[in-house]
């Protein structure tokens, strides 16, 4: 893990512990000083029109399970795609003709952000070598997203899908945004650029078949809200 991923890492758990710290302080406060308090958001935080059409797709199916994705894992071998891809399978052994409707939510958060960005994103800002990614085909740090391509096969016929093949199956990919801005923030550093311009690149460089979210928490809530089964890994 490099050394940004820890830094964000920090950043990440430091701002639950702050979150976990204000509950408690909450619940001890009168409703007059609350209402005083100021209201913290990620810094650097930037107005969105956030797209919820996703729900709709996910209550009109009949079988629905939402897979969290809070690391980058091995795109040679993601075990995240290798269960999403076996509950899908499973829906088709089970139904086999009869009508059915499966849906795979994919919630990328945390310090797998990365993988929901496109090629451009993963060439332009170095993220093979910022998340210590290598492409399974070159061997070498990735400089386009791994994820969405097939790796070569693990043993002899046995081939890891793709974040590609998922989305083909029509499944949902959900990004944490809160998680996006602390990658803008170390990839500003090193680019020189200031962080809410690369933050809006990086929004304007997600995956086809994505949606942004205001974070990981509130998307994984918002697909068990829709119904999906919670797969966590």
């Amino acid at each position: 893990m490099s050394e940004g991923s820890n830094e964000s890492r920090r950043e990440f758990v430091g701002g639950v512990g702050r979150m976990a710290a204000a509950v408690t302080l909450g619940a001890s406060l009168a409703p007059s000083t609350l209402s005083a308090l100021p209201m913290r958001t990620s810094r650097n935080a930037l107005p969105v029109d956030w797209d919820m059409s996703w729900l709709e797709r996910v209550k009109a199916a009949t079988d629905r399970a939402v897979f969290d994705w809070p690391t980058l894992g091995s795109p040679g071998d993601s075990m995240v795609l290798q269960i999403a891809a076996r509950y899908l399978d499973g829906c088709a052994a089970v139904y086999g003709d009869q009508k059915y409707d499966a849906r795979a939510v994919l919630n990328i958060r945390t310090q797998a952000v990365s993988a929901a960005l496109t090629d451009a994103m993963w060439d332009r800002f170095s993220l093979g070598a910022e998340t210590s990614t290598n492409d399974p085909h070159t061997k070498q740090p990735a400089v386009r997203n791994p994820f969405m391509y097939r790796a070569p096969e693990l043993a002899l016929g046995v081939v890891s899908p793709s974040l590609a093949d998922l989305l083909g199956r029509g499944s949902i990919a959900l990004v944490c945004d809160f998680a996006l801005g602390h990658l803008a923030r170390r990839l500003a550093t090193k680019v020189k650029r200031e962080q809410p311009d690369v933050h809006s690149e990086l929004r304007a460089g997600l995956i086809p078949g994505s949606y942004l979210m205001p974070s990981g928490i509130f998307g994984l809530a918002k697909a068990q809200n829709a119904g999906c089964a919670y797969v966590r890994m």
